[in-house]
C-alpha cells in the first residue's frame, strides 16, 4: 500500500521509518523529496567533491556520477521504499542509473547515480530536491531484510562504487559534438576544393577548347593563303 503523506510523517514519529534530517517542505502528498548530499563523485575523477563546501558542482554532457542524499533513512522490515528523479531534473537530460526500489531493513544515505544524457552542462546544487521517494507498507514484515553496509550506515559512497565509477571511459557528448563539428568542417573544406577543382577544370577545358578552335582557324588560314 502506497503511503500517503500524513502516513509518512506518522511513521517517522513512531520510529518505523527514519527520515534525518526531515524537512516538512520536502513532504509531498505521497512521497518525500531528498535533497542533494554533501559527496559527489564523477567520472573521469579520483578525488570526491564536498558540496556542503562548494555548494555546487556541474555535470557535463556524457559524464556519470554518483552523489549521496542529504537525508539518512531508515526502513523498518514492514517498509519499503521506491525511488525516482524529479521531473525538473528529467526534463533537463539527467538520467538516474541507481535501482529503483529501497528494500526494508534499509539504514542509511542512499547513493543514487546520475547520467547527464543532454548536450549541455547541468549544474547539482547542494541540498536541492533532486529525487522523490515513494514508501510502501508491505502486507507482512520481510522475511530477509536488507543488511546495510557500514559505508553507507556512515553516509559514505561504498568503495565498490567507487572502484566502478573510476574505471569507466565515456566520450562526452560535447566531445562528440566537437568531433562531428570539425568533420562538418572538413567535409566543407572538401567540398570547397572539389568546387574549386570544378572551375579551374572548367576554366581549363574552355581555354583547351580555345586554343583547339584558334589552331583549326590558323589552319584553314594557311590553306587559304597558300592556295
Amino acid at each position: 500500500m502506497l503511503m500517503a503523506d500524513s502516513q509518512i510523517r506518522a511513521a517517522t514519529e513512531s520510529g518505523e521509518l527514519k527520515i534525518e534530517p526531515f524537512a516538512d517542505e520536502c513532504l509531498e502528498a505521497a512521497s518525500y523529496d531528498m535533497r542533494i548530499g554533501k559527496r559527489l563523485l564523477m567520472s573521469g575523477q579520483n578525488e570526491e567533491i564536498d558540496l556542503s563546501k562548494r555548494g555546487s558542482a556541474t555535470l557535463k554532457p556524457g559524464v556519470f556520477a554518483l552523489v549521496t542524499t542529504h537525508e539518512s533513512v531508515g526502513l523498518s522490515e514492514r517498509i519499503a521504499g521506491h525511488i525516482g528523479v524529479k521531473s525538473y531534473y528529467t526534463r533537463k537530460g539527467i538520467v538516474m542509473l541507481s535501482g529503483l526500489q529501497i528494500d526494508p531493513g534499509f539504514e542509511g544515505v542512499l547513493v543514487i547515480g546520475l547520467y547527464n544524457a543532454s548536450p549541455r552542462s547541468i549544474t547539482l546544487e547542494y541540498q536541492a530536491p533532486f529525487c522523490t521517494v515513494e514508501f510502501l507498507r508491505l502486507t507482512e514484515a520481510a522475511a530477509k531484510p536488507f543488511a546495510p553496509g557500514a559505508e553507507q550506515i556512515s553516509g559514505k559512497i561504498p568503495s565498490v562504487d567507487k572502484d566502478y565509477l573510476r574505471t569507466l571511459e565515456t566520450q562526452s557528448l560535447s566531445e562528440m559534438a566537437e568531433q562531428l563539428r570539425q568533420l562538418s568542417i572538413n567535409v566543407g573544406d572538401l567540398a570547397t576544393t572539389v568546387g574549386a577543382m570544378k572551375w579551374v577544370l572548367g576554366i581549363g577545358l574552355a581555354s583547351l577548347a580555345l586554343l583547339i578552335s584558334l589552331f583549326g582557324l590558323l589552319q584553314n588560314l594557311r590553306i587559304v593563303t597558300s592556295g
